[in-house]
């Protein structure tokens, strides 16, 4: 079966959360039901050295906590920023080592790819992420085995601003979103590649327009530990 029409499958047969289970793959979270005000923030592609040190020092501003999904060689070549990271308090996820086309791969070479990250994050911050989330968020029968097998939580998302689009403006990237955002929702940003300063500028915008409407913000495991 063709990964985007697995997809659609899973979509339609659960369009909030589904976790491992008793059976042998994983089941990807796209978000929480809860009646609750909370969103969680993610971010992919990191940890880069001009973006993720300016993003950091925004969350702090801002008071919020988020969650990173990094890449392997990426976090390799800037640990001490993964290691920044940890210690501001946000959730550390992986995101493979090298961003491959991931539909194909097979569940061997996933698999690798899972563990290879969680190698190079544990080896830097000791600890081991709990989440995944497959580059592009490409979800195949191999993602879904190869994440049960590694023992991690599948992550989605329910909100792409498409962030990474070039030419993208603050203002285009925040209205794009501002009215789709709901209770127990996964927010898709991202912390490397092209345009990342004015992704910036569009999350300080919804961050305070979204306090404005009561919400609050939380890592991808406190918005799972949400009942």
């Amino acid at each position: 079966m063709p990964w985007k029409v697995l997809l659609l499958v899973i979509l339609f047969l659960c369009p909030t959360r589904m976790t491992l289970g008793t059976t042998d793959q994983a089941f990807p979270i796209f978000k929480i039901d809860t009646e609750k005000k909370v969103v969680a923030i993610t971010f992919d592609d990191g940890p880069d050295p001009k973006y993720t040190p300016l993003l950091l020092e925004t969350l702090n501003l801002e008071g919020v906590k988020a969650t990173f999904f990094v890449l392997g060689n990426q976090a390799e070549k800037s640990p001490q920023i993964l290691q920044w990271i940890h210690k501001a308090g946000h959730e550390i996820g992986n995101h493979g080592y090298s961003h491959p086309d991931i539909k194909k791969l097979k569940r061997p070479e996933v698999y690798q790819q899972i563990k290879r990250a969680e190698k190079v994050i544990v080896n830097t911050i000791g600890k081991r992420p709990q989440c995944y989330r497959p580059p592009g968020g490409v979800v195949t029968p191999a993602v879904l085995k190869a994440t049960y097998d590694a023992g991690y939580e599948l992550i989605h998302w329910s909100v792409d601003p498409k962030d990474w689009k070039r030419n993208r403006t603050a203002e285009v990237i925040a209205s794009s979103i501002k009215n789709k955002i709901g209770s127990g929702d996964i927010l898709l940003f991202h912390d490397g590649g092209v345009n990342q300063e004015e992704s910036i500028k569009a999350l300080v915008s919804l961050i305070h327009d979204m306090r404005k409407d009561g919400f609050e913000f939380v890592t991808v495991s406190e918005l799972l530990e949400i009942k």
